[in-house]
């Protein structure tokens, strides 16, 4: 009976589990030409959407720049005393609005589209991380930008209307640049935010560890002193702390965040 037992053990084929690549070889194959109408079909789907969202966000401008009036209202200034000085600026202020606005709220639907087109060419364990970080990214844009307007915008206005009167000038702002100044703030913060969701996913791809994030904290807060920079219309210390604090604070959040992540890989691997 011993026998026949390590017969049979013998003849059984060693079963190894595939990896990502001996996956990825094995999916199914499309010609250069398929690929090339899905992804026509992906750009015409997001160019649908962001139409939508422009033609929604066109019919609703007016709502919308009551909204956008609203924290410069809160500085106690009355949204009547801005001026046009151009004949074309409340069109232009139209657009943008309509715009922007269609961009924001066309990026869910752009973001499940792209998905739809990668999905097929990853593995089951790239497939799992998809939807979180699809998801966590719109969740990330939508936080930052209401961070933006609940917090930034206000706290900002009142610091150039304080600045301008301490210089005893007084403040006539036109409406397109108000609106030009916090369309630029909104989408900034919403992509600023987006930073966080880039270092976790480099992190649990293995490309980053939580040693080395942790290991370049001064490198990572002079990059994103960069960042906001370039991506907040001004430059002045009080816009830029309003924008680097909470991004510092968020790295500071990944770094706990891939130490959890890594010691439950650890675990599993054990």
């Amino acid at each position: 009976m011993p026998g026949f037992i390590e017969d049979k053990e013998k003849r059984l084929p060693h079963i190894t589990p595939p990896d990502d690549d001996d996956v990825r070889s094995r999916l199914e194959t499309k010609p250069f030409l398929a690929h090339l109408e899905d992804l026509r079909w992906t750009i015409i789907r997001c160019v649908v959407a962001l139409v939508i969202g422009i033609v929604i966000c066109a019919f609703s401008a007016r709502f919308i720049l009551k909204v956008l009036y609203l924290p410069y209202i809160a500085t106690g200034h009355d949204a009547k005393s801005l001026v046009n000085f151009n004949v074309a600026d409340p069109f232009s202020i139209h657009v943008e609005i309509s715009l922007f606005g269609g961009i924001i709220l066309a990026l869910p639907l752009v973001l499940y589209f792209l998905g739809q087109f990668l999905l097929p060419a990853l593995t089951p364990r790239e497939k799992r991380f998809l939807a979180p970080v699809f998801g966590a990214g719109t969740l990330l844009f939508i936080i930052g930008i209401s961070f933006c307007y609940s917090f930034v915008l206000r706290a900002a206005l009142e610091f150039f209307l304080g600045y301008s009167n301490y210089f005893g000038f007084d403040s006539m702002w036109t409406a397109k640049a108000l609106i030009d100044f916090e369309v630029q703030m909104l989408i900034g913060f919403g992509i600023a935010f987006e930073f966080p969701l880039v270092i976790l996913v480099l992190n649990l791809l293995g490309i980053v560890s939580r040693e080395q994030l942790a290991n370049k904290r001064r490198h990572a807060a002079f990059a994103i002193f960069v960042a906001a920079c370039c991506i907040i219309p001004s430059t002045d210390p009080f816009t830029l702390s309003l924008m680097t604090l909470p991004l510092y604070a968020l790295y500071e959040a990944c770094i706990w965040i891939a130490r959890i992540v890594e010691k439950r890989k650890k675990s599993t691997d054990a």
